[in-house]
């Protein structure tokens, strides 16, 4: 109780002062920490544990991966298997995944592909194999993600398996193949989600498939009665927006109802409006944005941008100096090699 409402110090003091403690005490306090994000207290008591079983693995492993440390969760699962012969369960795998597509390496995907095959899990757990299929797409292997959705039989697919492969189509920027897939899907009489459609409006955007985007938005509203959340607008406006198509891409913006809608479509919108160098429309954005939030420097720039890129000098430098006394901040952007 204590640690699951957040009162560590009360839960500590009472673990401390248990005078017999059992692997449920231990795991409870650790799972506990690492919800919290005490990682580096829930390590060591994890590592004091008189004996481990594969909730303590798990537990300790979900924590790594929440706090981005890829190495240290992969570290933890290869000593669990590897050194205390301890079996991973299906959650332990879905909680090492994370952690392979943050590091980015295809070979510990398949290493895991293979572990799972050994064991059974890909033959048993579907959430298990939907996961892999994600986890090559982000690791940039979308061939290896697209076999091993063939290899599911059309009985055990569901719908995650199919918004997966979508998902990654969209992420390789293979529009074509998304929507092919969308439709298989339909035919085997799987409703699609709000998941499953921004995976394909995704794909349509980046793979510059409009008027197919387009269709599926209207799909997702009318036939399939889903209602589009912020996500989907902002799909669908940066779909417009990258072919040019600002007018309408303003009004899908404007219609946004007041309840859902946020600054980042409009600087969607103006990103779109400093690529093409509409400078009235990025005026008229500029002022919208403005109205919402004014402290972040990079819609400032961009403004920059675009009345720059006219020769209209004058007004970019005015608009430099109201950055300065405004303090508005742009933070550096940064690129890992």
């Amino acid at each position: 109780m204590f640690v699951s409402l957040g009162f560590l110090k009360d839960g500590s003091k009472l673990f401390d002062e248990l005078p017999e403690r059992n692997l449920v005490t231990w795991n409870v306090m650790i799972t506990g920490l690492v919800k919290w994000g005490e990682l580096e207290y829930a390590r060591s008591l994890f590592e004091e544990m008189p004996c481990r079983n594969v909730v303590s693995w798990t537990g300790i492993i979900d924590g790594y991966t929440r706090m981005n440390r890829s190495n240290g969760a992969l570290a933890l699962f290869r000593r669990m298997v590897a050194c205390e012969y301890t079996e991973p369960s299906e959650i332990t795998i879905l909680a090492v995944f994370p952690a392979i597509w943050q590091n980015g390496d295809v070979r510990n995907c398949q290493l895991i592909h293979g572990y799972g095959e050994k064991r059974g899990f890909n033959a048993f757990h579907i959430h298990v194999s939907n996961c892999l299929i994600d986890t090559y797409a982000k690791c940039g292997c979308i061939f290896s993600a697209l076999k091993l959705f063939e290899d599911i039989s059309v009985e055990r697919k569901n719908l995650v398996s199919w918004t997966s492969i979508i998902s990654g189509f969209a992420m390789h920027g293979m529009g074509k193949e998304a929507v092919e897939n969308f439709e298989r899907m339909q035919k085997v009489v799987l409703k699609p989600n709000r998941v499953t459609f921004l995976s394909v409006l995704n794909a349509c955007s980046h793979g510059g498939l409009v008027e197919e985007g387009l269709k599926f938005f209207d799909k997702m509203v009318e036939e399939c009665e889903v209602l589009p959340d912020i996500k989907h607008y902002g799909c669908l406006i940066d779909m417009l927006g990258r072919a040019g198509r600002l007018e309408q891409a303003e009004k899908v913006a404007s219609g946004i109802p007041s309840e859902i809608t946020n600054v980042v479509v409009w600087r969607t919108l103006l990103g779109a409006c400093s690529f093409h160098g509409n400078v009235e429309m990025g005026e008229r954005v500029t002022r919208k944005i403005l109205e919402m939030e004014r402290g972040y420097g990079g819609d400032y720039v961009l403004m920059y941008n675009i009345l720059a890129g006219v020769w209209r000098y004058g007004d970019a430098e005015r608009l430099r100096r109201v950055v300065d006394e405004r303090n508005a901040l742009k933070f550096p952007g940064r690129s890992l090699v």
